[in-house]
């Protein structure tokens, strides 16, 4: 059964299926539709840099309407909220499992990732780049969004998963510094 029913000019998410690109969420629109296939137009995806969005062909049931706007504000996530983030052109799912202020004194969220490209497992987030995940799910005969519930975290898995992530995102910069992936020294 597709995802939905689909109009041109509609915007949507295609649903991630290229290597690399598994359970990543990645917003267009819908240009045309030949023989039940549907003509995307990405919106963030280019052909080459500054060049044309790219356009796609993709079946219908690897879209999804956009999730809608959550009354969340994006400042009042916690601990354990699964959350969708921007990266790489596309919203990842992850879970949150820390809120702090950075040394400017601006909030961040710590999020850890299931699924992401090239092992990312670990990302200090914005909270514009963050947002409610949403499920697009089959309901009796219709499709609803569900928001999954808080999730339990355990603090010793936190930070063995932090460490080994950690120590493998760092880098060093020309004067033998430490700097990680955000630029901040370590």
């Amino acid at each position: 059964m597709p995802f939905m029913a689909v109009e041109i000019g509609d915007f949507i998410e295609v649903i991630g299926h290229e290597p690399g690109y598994e359970h990543g969420y990645f917003e267009g629109e819908v240009i045309g539709e030949y023989d039940g296939i549907l003509k995307i137009q990405y919106e963030h995806f280019v052909v080459e840099k500054d060049g044309p969005y790219l356009v796609e062909m993709i079946h219908p049931d690897h879209v999804r309407p956009r999730p809608p706007h959550s009354d969340k504000d994006v400042e009042s996530f916690q601990k354990g909220d699964v959350v969708d983030v921007l990266w790489k052109d596309g919203w990842w799912q992850g879970i949150i499992y820390d809120v702090f202020d950075n040394l400017n004194n601006e909030m961040r969220y710590e999020v850890f990732y299931d699924y992401m490209p090239k092992y990312k497992k670990y990302a200090v987030c914005q909270p514009m780049n963050v947002r409610p995940h949403q499920d697009w799910t089959s309901v009796n005969n219709g499709r609803v969004w569900v928001t999954p519930v808080r999730e339990e975290i355990e603090e010793d898995v936190k930070h063995s998963t932090f460490m080994a992530t950690y120590l493998c995102l760092n880098l060093d910069d020309h004067f033998g510094n430490k700097i990680n992936q955000q630029g901040y020294n370590v």
